[in-house]
């Protein structure tokens, strides 16, 4: 082509190109693609036009030709040339390279034409539009034709549509994609997708990935389809497998400890699997496991305590293993708040549903148990571990091997339950995570069933205490106390209130921390400057996942969203926020648009409440359209409880509103008095069946209560001249921050109206947040303090009064406060 010039060459390439149109086999492709590649690399407007002249040709026979050949050959062309220089794709659509063309020669079986359609990357929107999802179904069932791909290409056609259909079943709602997935998930498609994974080709792999775990997350049924089109797994059936575990009892003796490990492991499942009474290898691959996790090299304690911790659980669709949720789900644990201070798990995720794991449970419990008591021994030693996955995977080992034992013969529980609860008992106090408090719980319900709940008498009044603290959050903890209460009648119910500062978070960025709340596992906090600082907090550490701004002004409030399993961010910049975990990042999802600064915010359904500035109450319902409610009153705090919004207001009334039946109910009048000042309810918080209250007044009672009589039974009052303006609320202490002394914390005993102390955080305290025992304080500094509450002293206080008389533990006590930085009262 360099020899050639003027009209002479530019008729002689017009008419070998129109020579090959008819052809489509790969030399001619190749020949074509390569003229015009040497095209691009020439100057001078001869050659421009030439290049043209290529393009021109081809699109018209996309576009125009009826001939299926001519058709295939030019999109083969087309595609060869962009597989070669992916640059010239703005070109080729500014010549007027047209979608609907190219779903046109999909339709005439030019299956060719999906490469094309990949290569321009056209939007999910259209490609929906042009109802392209069958075809490109059909070409991925298709194949076998396409296993050898053409040297000239990058992709084969059911390669680029097995990508194309990965867009069509993600990128859109939940309804349009599960439409779609209907579309595919059948055997006869499943096994023809199937088909795809016998090719080497990585990114085939992932998309078919991604398509197969939307099918099983649509349909259940599709994950039998899946396994009984693979064909190691029919093979293993086929033979019973007794001479893959030969190998594998090989393996577990002879490779390198981590593979060892590895190969115990699928041999303990595969021998349960094919027999589940008898088998020949589990005890020898049971006993792998366990020796690796007394060894002195840690990695092979991690490994192993991992194998044995999810062998009998769960795993989300995205692999990530779920065993912990699926335990935590049978505690009782249901409260949305709570679970969003466990680590970023889908309480959703269908895997957590699926029966099928408790009969599994069950099946390889049994047989570890019938070991006997060195199982418990060697797990027992490990919970002491100082390595924390490791002792965290041993206590969920220990807690679905306990599933088994509360069905077990007494004399095995029994047992059991000498061996494992003495270790058990430290999970379960303030300080440690509530996803290991919970274990503990659990740990403690299963294992002192039975003759074991004599157990019970012999622990401490901490164990006591903790799970009178738990049984707010899950059934088996109220349940263990009650047993407790029933056995150990005559303690003291003496409570501990030593509060002590484990952590301070942050620097000082001089901005004040105007909202706290914990969602997915991790602290959230916002900014006077409209940033969010993401925190995960572990034990005395502190690390910013994620520092984001996208608010242009202060971030004044915070609400979990259910629906979408989300997270709302209030603003003064008149925004709301709505934020979402899609895969391990957070992402802003929507942008909600007000009128005013927002101030509060509260989520109930689909239903979101947002008090303004002007202390009006907005509603923002699911298709986002605003409104007004509760006209007549200005709103000043809220909280959402048993399915109701109650609003605390301006003149000191509380009124209740029923989303349901749009309904409104004042049922605390406001105050009346000769100095006519505002009384505002600057804060309002639900506990247990309890409402709290606080303005000048901190008043409580239940919520029958307070509609049968609108009046409070507990009522504490403040200084003179002092209001409350922020309260929290946990089973034993009332945490209040009042107007006079912004930098205090005073702490009220729940029970009854009395002052216990104070703790001072050094400066004003903007925003406070209770969790798992634990209190939050956001200052006007930028920095956030923690601090827990302990148990360690109530032993203390406990011994004190059976040792001495009342007065001298009382005299003590303050000696104590003072050593933690409390300010006795």
């Amino acid at each position: 082509m360099r020899d050639l010039s003027g009209l002479t060459e530019r008729r002689i390439l017009e008419l070998q190109y129109s020579g090959v149109l008819g052809k489509c086999d790969e030399e001619h492709t190749v020949d074509v693609a390569s003229i015009y590649e040497s095209l691009i690399g020439s100057s001078g407007a001869t050659y421009s036009s030439l290049k043209d002249v290529i393009l021109d040709e081809l699109l018209i026979a996309i576009s125009t030709s009826k001939e299926e050949r001519k058709i295939r050959a030019s999109v083969s062309i087309l595609t060869t040339i962009i597989s070669r220089n992916k640059s010239i794709i703005e070109d080729v659509k500014k010549k007027g390279l047209r979608l609907c063309d190219l779903a046109s020669a999909l339709k005439q079986n030019v299956h060719e034409a999906a490469i094309l359609i990949y290569l321009i990357n056209p939007s999910p929107i259209d490609i929906k539009t042009l109802e392209l999802l069958p075809i490109l179904v059909e070409i991925v069932c298709t194949s076998n034709s396409y296993k050898n791909k053409p040297e000239s290409l990058l992709l084969t056609p059911h390669a680029a549509s097995l990508m194309i259909i990965e867009e069509l079943v993600t990128s859109f709602d939940y309804a349009t994609n599960n439409m779609h997935l209907a579309t595919i998930s059948s055997p006869h498609v499943l096994s023809g997708f199937l088909e795809v994974a016998r090719n080497d080709n990585l990114e085939e792999f992932f998309s078919l990935t991604t398509i197969l775990i939307k099918c099983m997350q649509f349909d259940s049924q599709c994950r039998k389809y899946v396994s009984s089109a693979i064909s190691l797994l029919q093979r293993i059936q086929q033979e019973r497998s007794i001479n893959i575990m030969q190998t594998l009892m090989h393996c577990a003796y002879q490779l390198q400890h981590d593979h060892q490990l590895l190969a115990a492991n699928i041999l303990l499942q595969l021998d349960i699997l094919n027999s589940p009474d008898k088998g020949m290898f589990r005890e020898e691959a049971v006993q792998i496991i366990l020796r690796a996790m007394t060894s002195e090299e840690s990695s092979e304690q991690i490994l192993s305590a991992s194998i044995l911790s999810n062998l009998a659980g769960t795993y989300a669709w995205t692999g990530e293993s779920y065993t912990a949720a699926w335990l935590l789900r049978k505690t009782g644990l249901t409260s949305l708040y709570h679970q969003n201070m466990i680590r970023n798990f889908n309480w959703l995720d269908q895997s957590l549903q699926d029966t099928s794991t408790d009969l599994w449970c069950s099946k390889i419990a049994k047989f570890i148990i019938s070991l006997g008591d060195p199982v418990f021994h060697t797990l027992e030693r490990v919970l002491r571990s100082k390595i924390k996955r490791v002792s965290r995977d041993c206590l969920v080992a220990i807690s679905w091997l306990g599933c088994q034992i509360s069905k077990s013969p007494d004399s095995i529980s029994y047992s059991a339950s000498e061996i494992i609860l003495s270790g058990i008992e430290r999970f379960l106090h303030p300080g440690m995570e509530l996803e290991e408090r919970l274990l503990a719980c659990m740990c403690m319900f299963n294992y002192a069933s039975g003759k074991g709940k004599q157990k019970l008498m012999h622990f401490s009044e901490g164990v006591k205490e903790s799970l009178r603290r738990l049984s707010n959050v899950i059934w088996m903890a109220e349940e263990l106390h009650r047993v407790a209460d029933f056995l150990l009648p005559n303690i003291s119910q003496r409570i501990s209130c030593v509060h002590t500062q484990i952590l301070e978070a942050g620097c000082s960025f001089s901005l004040a921390v105007c909202s706290l709340i914990y969602f997915k596992g991790l602290l959230f906090s916002g900014y006077s400057d409209g940033s969010i600082k993401v925190w995960d907090i572990r034990g005395h550490s502190a690390s910013v996942v994620w520092d984001i701004k996208e608010h242009k002004k202060s971030v004044t409030c915070f609400s979990l969203y259910e629906p979408s399993d989300s997270l709302l961010s209030g603003s003064t910049d008149k925004t709301i926020r709505v934020w979402k975990m899609i895969q391990r990042k957070l992402e802003c999802v929507e942008v909600i648009v007000l009128k005013e600064p927002i101030h509060h915010l509260r989520a109930h359904g689909e239903t979101i409440f947002a008090i303004t500035q002007s202390h009006g109450l907005k509603l923002v319902n699911e298709s986002r359209v605003i409104k007004d409610i509760l006209k007549g009153k200005h709103a000043k705090s809220m909280t959402v409880a048993q399915g109701k919004l109650y609003i605390g207001c301006t003149d000191s009334s509380i009124q209740e509103y029923s989303t349901t039946h749009n309904r409104e109910l004042e049922i605390k009048p406001p105050t009346r008095s000769w100095r006519k000042q505002s009384k505002p309810i600057n804060a309002i918080v639900a506990y247990r069946d309890w409402l709290y209250s606080a303005n000048k007044h901190v008043e409580g009672t239940t919520f029958k209560e307070w509609k049968r009589n609108k009046k409070s039974k507990v009522s504490i009052l403040t200084d003179k001249g002092d209001n409350v303006a922020a309260m929290e609320v946990v089973e034993d202490f009332l945490y209040l921050i009042s107007s006079s002394s912004p930098n205090n914390i005073q702490i009220w005993l729940r029970g009854a109206p009395r002052k216990l102390g104070r703790i001072s955080e050094g400066s004003k305290i903007t925003s406070i947040l209770a969790a798992n025992d634990i209190i939050f304080c956001g200052t006007e500094t930028g920095l956030i303090k923690v601090r827990a509450t302990h148990l360690t002293y109530f032993l203390l206080f406990i011994s004190l009064k059976t040792m001495c008389t009342c007065d001298i533990a009382l005299i003590l006590i303050p000696q104590l406060y003072n050593q933690q930085g409390w300010i006795p009262l």
